[in-house]
């Protein structure tokens, strides 16, 4: 198209001036042809450089992540900015199955870090962290997802450790956001991709730990020996007893609650009450491993609305 057009240029121009040869007008067409799909050519091979650059930035470094919503085992979650998060559920923790293993916005699971999975908020963003069955509590950077509908936080084993629940294996807590930190992991992430990123800043040292040595480090029958290389801000907060329960949501009638919750433990407490046109069922007291036993149970059986409560 661009060649016809500058022939039609020039075509009019040797009409006007019926002095200049055609024959070097013919070949002054040919060569500024050549030249502009050349100029054309470059462009395109400059751009598809920039886009593989900038496509490379984004494989390679770490990015905010929030993601499109999703669900797991029929339970939908819809990732969110929700900067006022607070909750209180259960929290299991990951081993060296997910040592140095890369994350959905190409961070990496340490699990002797202060690193967490969550299912909505946004990665990565800070929480607060609090063991309700001994009060402590500690801050940690979410950095993936889990999928795992019964716990509402995963940690890594040294969070674990330092919360006090290795042994236990699960925990009742309580989860904040921390916005102020969160926004600022938010502005880090982007800026990682900019454009102009490498040409300021290069990324820092990192030591690797061998899945090897994780149990050398951890001592898995002493809970106080973690490795403390860095100063590590572990808090204790007053907690009073509590009672925990699990409220499951959607059953049709009385019938159906006597028959599913009998199915599992003919032994188990509960109470009911009508909510619209279904019926709502509240369960316990219970221990934290029943309850999260319980969560599954019920989602296996189509109950996808599940909630932990405690009093």
């Amino acid at each position: 198209m661009i060649k016809y057009l500058i022939s039609l240029i020039f075509l009019l121009f040797i009409v006007s001036c019926n002095e200049i040869n055609l024959n070097n007008v013919s070949e002054a067409v040919e060569n500024s042809t050549n030249r502009i799909e050349e100029i054309i050519e470059n462009k395109k091979e400059d751009k598809k450089d920039k886009n593989q650059l900038n496509n490379k930035k984004t494989k390679d470094n770490i990015f905010y992540y929030l993601g499109e919503p999703y669900f797991i085992e029929g339970v939908s979650y819809i990732p969110e900015e929700n900067y006022n998060y607070s909750e209180i559920g259960l929290s299991s923790f990951y081993g060296k199955e997910l040592h140095n293993i890369k994350t959905v916005n190409n961070d990496i699971n340490k699990v002797t870090e202060l690193l967490g999975r969550h299912k909505t908020l946004p990665i990565p963003s800070i929480v607060k962290v609090t063991n309700l069955d001994n009060g402590l509590s500690i801050n940690v950077k979410i950095i993936d997802r889990h999928d795992d509908n019964a716990v509402i936080i995963q940690v890594s084993r040294k969070v674990a450790q330092l919360l006090g629940f290795y042994k236990s294996k699960i925990a009742t807590v309580k989860v904040e956001i921390l916005s102020d930190a969160s926004k600022q992991w938010k502005s880090v992430a982007n800026s990682l991709n900019e454009e102009n990123f490498d040409e300021t800043i290069s990324s820092a040292p990192t030591d690797i730990v061998s899945i090897e040595e994780i149990d050398e480090i951890l001592d898995t029958n002493n809970e106080t020996n973690s490795i403390v290389e860095e100063p590590i801000e572990l808090n204790s907060e007053k907690i009073t007893d509590f009672k925990l329960y699990l409220k499951v949501t959607g059953f049709e009638n009385y019938e159906s609650i006597g028959s599913i919750v009998d199915n599992y433990d003919n032994n188990l407490k509960y109470t009911s009450e009508k909510n619209n046109s279904k019926y709502d069922v509240i369960i316990g007291p219970l221990e934290n491993t029943e309850a999260n036993n319980l969560v599954s149970y019920f989602i296996s059986k189509g109950y996808k609305e599940t909630e932990i409560l405690i009093e």
